[in-house]
Order: structure tokens, then sequence, then C-alpha cells
């Protein structure tokens, strides 16, 4: 069941054509990813980066746009991990307004040694 994250788009965000800036859909993506951390694990990437030692930088995206995103509705964001490797997990974000699918994409990142910024195997959830 893929998690659900809210985004409120506003003016801002658009471009003289009135939709989305391209630039701002990645990180909607990983705003959503990253609630979807805080979710499932309690911390986000700050935390998860400070407190437990661990990074997940991204080594992978991928996005692939269907429909025009604006600020009349809501940016539902869900957000699901499709694979769970030794060192990487893979998600796939939908965006959707309206019931509309504006956006899909692929993200996928390592886990790290924070401060090393070497590789290690995924942690287990126990651990944060």
């Amino acid at each position: 069941m893929p998690y659900a994250h809210e985004i409120r788009v506003t003016w801002g965000d658009c471009d003289p054509a009135k939709i989305v800036y391209t630039g701002r859909i990645p990180g909607f993506a990983l705003d959503a990813i990253n609630a979807w951390w805080e979710h499932h694990l309690g911390s986000g990437w700050f935390q998860m980066e400070l407190d437990h030692n661990l990074g997940t930088p991204f080594v992978h995206m991928s996005l692939d746009f269907r429909a025009p995103i604006t600020p009349r509705h809501r940016l539902i964001c869900q957000v699901a991990p499709v694979r769970l490797g030794d060192s990487a997990i893979t998600f796939r974000v939908q965006g959707l307004q309206n019931g509309v699918l504006c956006f899909e994409g692929t993200f996928v990142c390592v886990f790290v040694v924070a401060d090393r910024f070497t590789k290690q195997s995924a942690p287990a959830r126990s651990a944060h």
C-alpha cells in the first residue's frame, strides 16, 4: 500500500505557462520520500544522517510527465518501495492531482555510513 503525502502547490512553484516549473517536480517527489521515511521509521533524512550516521544518497532518478501540475488542487504523492537490495532501496513515486496522474518516477538511493560516505547494508528497522 503506497504512502500518500500531500503537497500544497503554490503560485511560486509555477512558470510563465502557469503550470509547475519542471525543476520543482523532483523536489516534490523527494519531499514525499522523506515523509515516507518519517512515517515508517519515525525520522527523516536529517535525523537519519545526524542521529544515526545513516546516509541515503541518490544514485538514480527518472521521471515521466503525464499531465500538468497547477496550484488548483493538492498534489498527492504516493510513495512505495519497490525493491530493497543489500545496500540500496528503490522507490516509486506517483504524483496525482484531482485523481489525474501527473508524474511517475523511480528513485534509487544507497545506504552509506554518513560520516565516512562508505557503503553499508540496509539497516534493520529496529536501528531507528
